[in-house]
Formats: C-alpha cells, structure tokens, sequence
C-alpha cells in the first residue's frame, strides 16, 4: 500500500528509521521515502497549521497518489491524566476554531459548512475497520477527541473551557485539517499524537527535550500501526 505520513516539523519525522531525503522543489516542503518491507511510504514535513496541513495532504495525495494518510507528532494535553510521550489516536476531530464569533466566543459549526443557523457540532472520524484494528492490536494506545486550531493554545482558561466543551483530550495545530482532506478525496486516515505537554505549562514554547521524547513515542506507535496495516486498500473515487 502507498502511505503517506505527514508532520509539521521534520523532528517530528526524525526518529523514523531508513529515511531517505527527496529532492523536491515542488512546494518548499521536507519531503523523504522511507524503505519499508510492506508499504511504500512518503513523508513530508508540511509546516504548521491547517492551511500547510491540507497543502501537504492534498499533495500527498494527488501527486504521490497514496492509498492512506497518516498525521502524526505531538500535541498538548487538556486532560491532566495523560503524560507526557502518551500516544492516542483521535477517534473524533474537531476544527475548534471553525464557525461563527458571537459574545467573544466561536459557535464551532462543521468545517466547511456556512457557518450559520443553529450552531451543530460535527467530527470526522476514522473508518471503522480502522477503529476496530486499533482497539484489538494497539489496546496501548488510548482514543480521544482531537481538537484543531490555528493557535498555538497556552491558556488554561481556554483549554479547560475546550475540554469541558467537546470532551476533548488533546490538541494541535493539524490533524483536523488533515482529516478533512482526506475526507474529501476519500482517503482513509488516521491521526497518531503524543502528548508533549500540559496546554499552559510552557507559554515559551515545548522544551526540545520534551518535544524528541514525545516524537519517538508517536514514531514508534506508527511503526507498530504500519505493521497491522493491509497491504492493499480498497478506495473510492475522489468527490468533490
């Protein structure tokens, strides 16, 4: 199967093993092949946020012509249960910052909708044969509800009113984005994110050592998925 694993930053891609950097000039991106057994894999670091987020995707599927996307590196937590270098896949992703500002608040609609009428809370979501494999081979990894945004959130207030809204366990700046592009062109995806840190706890940024030691828990939690994963995929045809 052809795989596509996109991150934001290359140090999130770095601890996977048998890279290959590409010559690419086609978008300013990192891109790399890594020798794989089962899968022919691509990987690119696409930036940060959701616009190089779907950048990237789109790329990743149109000109790589890959059967599966996968995003993965790390994320803040809202939940305080969760540890650093935690590893969960996001069963339900949410664009927090989609919809409608009203009373200094954004009414969350489903992204790409016109964000108007009754505010109607919407997720993508995993196929659930997908879901299935991971609740049987990868019990480890703990499924929660992903939020995306294009913020870099460091205030607790914000955060727990975030967790006590979706029921959300994490956050990033991608992974939502991500979703809807595949969802678009009717792409199976999955979302694997390690937690680097409490949202709030470091306003300066996520220390490097943290940030390593949470991208080689989320890199080796792919390796493992790309092992369960078919080698072939039946997909549909692009819509839209």
């Amino acid at each position: 199967m052809r795989i596509g694993i996109l991150s934001a930053i290359k140090e999130e891609l770095k601890p996977f093993p048998n890279l290959k950097k590409l010559d690419s000039d086609f978008d300013g991106n990192t891109w790399f092949r890594m020798d794989h057994p089962k899968h022919q894999i691509c990987l690119c670091a696409g930036g940060l946020g959701k616009v190089n987020a779907a950048i990237a995707s789109t790329v990743l599927i149109r000109e790589h012509k890959i059967d599966f996307l996968l995003n993965t590196g790390i994320a803040g937590t809202l939940d305080p249960s969760l540890n650093l270098a935690d590893v969960c896949y996001g069963k339900r992703l949410i664009q927090h910052d989609y919809g409608t500002l009203k009373e200094e608040q954004i009414e969350v609609y489903p992204a790409g909708s016109i964000p108007l009428g009754d505010s109607r809370e919407s997720s993508f979501t995993p196929e659930n044969w997908l879901v299935d494999l991971l609740e049987e081979k990868m019990t480890e990894l703990r499924a929660v509800t992903l939020l995306s945004g294009d913020v870099f959130l460091q205030c607790h207030k914000t955060g727990d009113r975030l967790r006590k809204r979706f029921q959300a366990q994490l956050v990033d700046m991608e992974s939502a984005a991500v979703a809807q592009a595949a969802a678009k062109f009717c792409i199976p995806f999955l979302a694997i994110r390690s937690v680097s840190d409490l949202v709030g706890e470091h306003p300066e940024g996520v220390p490097v050592s943290q940030l390593k030691q949470a991208s080689r828990a989320a890199a080796a939690s792919v390796m493992k998925v790309l092992e369960l994963l078919p080698s072939e995929i039946a997909t549909e045809t692009e819509v839209g």
